[in-house]
C-alpha cells in the first residue's frame, strides 16, 4: 500500500470506529432501551432483548478492539510525511491482514477445534461484523418501540372507552354488563402483556378487542337512545297501531259487501284483531316506566314487526276481497262501452245483440251477481259486435 492508501484507510477507519461510538451511545440513552432494561420482560421479547442486550456489549467491545488496532496502527503510521519503507510494509500488512482477534473467550468445548488457534480477522471484516450485529439490536429495538407507540395509546383510548361505557350502562340500570366485564379482562391482558412482551402483542389482538369493546358501546348507546326516544316509539307504534285497525276494519267491511254482492266470492275472511296489541304496547309502556330499557326495547321490535306483518296482512284482505266487485265494475263499464260502439253502427237493436245484451246487464245489475256467467256474457256481446260492424261498414 502507498503512503496515500495507507492514510485514507486509517481515515476511514477513523471515521466509522467513530460512527460506531456515536451509534452506541445514542442506542445506551435510547428511550426504549432504557424502558426494555427496567421492565421485567417475558417470553419473546425476553429473549430477543437478552440476546439484542449481549450484541450491545459485544459491540462494545469490538469498538474497544477496533480502537486498540487504530492506536497500534497510528503509533506504526508515526507523524513522518514518508515513514521508510518496513514501516510502510508493517502498515499495509497490519491494516490489511488478519490482524484482530474478534472473540477474548474460546468458542464451546463441542464447537472447538484440537488444532485451530484463534480467530482473527481483517478490520474490514470486523466492521461487516459490527453492522449485522447492530442491524440486530435495532431491528429488536425498532419492533419493541413501534409495538409499544402503536398498541399503548390504543389501550388507553380502549379503557377510556370502556369506563364511558360503564357509566352508560349503569345510568340505563345495567351495573355490570358481562360483555363489559369480558371486554376489562381482554384489556389487562392486553396492557400486561405489553408492558412484559410487546412482540407478543399484533395490531389483530388489538382490533379484535377494539371491535368487540365498539359493540358493546353501540349496543349501550342504542338502549340509550330508546331511552330518549321511547315517547316517540310507543307513539309511532300506536298510530300503526291505528293503521291496522284501520285496514282490517276496512277488509271487513269489503268482505261483507263481496258476500252481499257477488255470487261465491273465493276470498279470504277478514283479519280479526284481539286487545293483545293494545295490551302489548301497555305492557312495553309499562316496563319503560321502571327503566327496563333493553326488555322494553326487545317487546317493541317484536310488536312492531308482527304488527307490520298483519298490516300487510291485513291491506292484502281489503283487496282481494275489493277485487271482485272491481271486476264487476270493469265489466259494466266494458259493457257500456259495447253498447256505445254498437249504436254508431246502428246495432241496438239487433237482434243477434240485444238479447246477450239485455242477459249481460241484468247479470251485471243483480245482486248477487254471478262473475263468471256475467264475463261470458260481455265477452260475448263483444264477440258478436265485432263481427256484425265490420259488414255494417262495407255496406255504407
Amino acid at each position: 500500500m502507498t503512503i496515500e492508501q495507507i492514510d485514507s484507510t486509517l481515515k476511514r477507519l477513523r471515521d466509522a470506529a467513530e460512527a460506531i461510538r456515536s451509534n452506541l451511545v445514542e442506542v445506551e440513552l435510547d428511550d426504549v432501551r432504557q424502558l426494555l432494561d427496567s421492565s421485567a420482560l417475558a417470553g419473546e421479547s425476553a429473549v430477543r432483548w437478552r440476546e439484542a442486550s449481549a450484541s450491545i456489549a459485544q459491540l462494545w467491545r469490538w469498538h474497544g478492539l477496533l480502537q486498540q488496532f487504530l492506536e497500534r496502527a497510528g503509533q506504526l503510521r508515526g507523524t513522518r510525511a514518508r515513514p521508510p519503507a518496513k514501516r510502510l510494509d508493517e502498515l499495509s500488512d497490519l491494516l490489511q491482514g488478519a490482524s484482530i482477534e474478534p472473540c477474548s473467550d474460546p468458542p464451546p468445548l463441542q464447537q472447538r477445534d484440537l488444532l485451530a488457534g484463534a480467530e482473527r480477522v481483517t478490520a474490514d471484516e470486523l466492521l461487516e461484523r459490527c453492522s449485522a450485529t447492530f442491524d440486530q439490536v435495532k431491528a429488536v429495538l425498532v419492533a419493541v418501540g413501534s409495538a409499544w407507540n402503536a398498541f399503548e395509546p390504543r389501550v388507553r383510548a380502549a379503557r377510556a372507552t370502556l369506563e364511558e361505557s360503564v357509566e352508560l350502562a349503569r345510568s340505563l340500570g345495567e351495573s355490570s354488563p358481562p360483555e363489559l366485564d369480558r371486554a376489562r379482562a381482554r384489556l389487562d391482558e392486553l396492557a400486561e402483556r405489553l408492558a412484559k412482551d410487546p412482540l407478543s402483542v399484533s395490531e389483530g389482538d388489538l382490533a379484535e378487542a377494539e371491535s368487540s369493546l365498539q359493540a358493546v358501546r353501540a349496543d349501550l348507546e342504542g338502549l340509550d337512545r330508546v331511552r330518549q326516544e321511547m315517547a316517540t316509539r310507543l307513539s309511532d307504534a300506536r298510530r300503526l297501531l291505528e293503521e291496522l285497525r284501520d285496514a282490517a276494519r276496512e277488509g271487513s267491511q269489503a268482505h261483507q259487501q263481496v258476500l252481499a254482492k257477488i255470487v261465491a266470492p273465493a276470498v279470504p275472511d277478514p283479519l280479526r284483531l284481539d286487545g293483545a296489541l293494545e295490551s302489548g304496547l301497555d305492557d312495553v309502556a309499562n316496563i319503560a316506566r321502571h327503566g327496563a330499557w333493553r326488555e322494553a326495547r326487545t317487546l317493541l321490535e317484536q310488536w312492531s314487526t308482527r304488527a307490520r306483518s298483519l298490516l300487510q296482512q291485513a291491506l292484502s284482505v281489503a283487496h282481494e276481497n275489493s277485487a271482485p266487485i272491481q271486476t264487476r265494475n270493469e265489466l259494466r263499464g266494458l259493457l257500456d262501452a259495447y253498447q256505445a260502439k254498437a249504436a254508431r253502427f246502428g246495432l241496438i237493436e239487433d237482434s243477434r245483440l240485444s238479447a246477450t245484451f239485455e242477459q249481460a246487464r241484468d247479470t251485471l245489475y243483480s245482486a248477487p251477481t254471478d262473475l263468471a256467467a256475467a264475463h261470458d256474457l260481455v265477452y260475448r256481446y263483444g264477440r258478436t259486435l265485432g263481427e256484425l260492424a265490420p259488414s255494417r261498414e262495407l255496406r255504407r
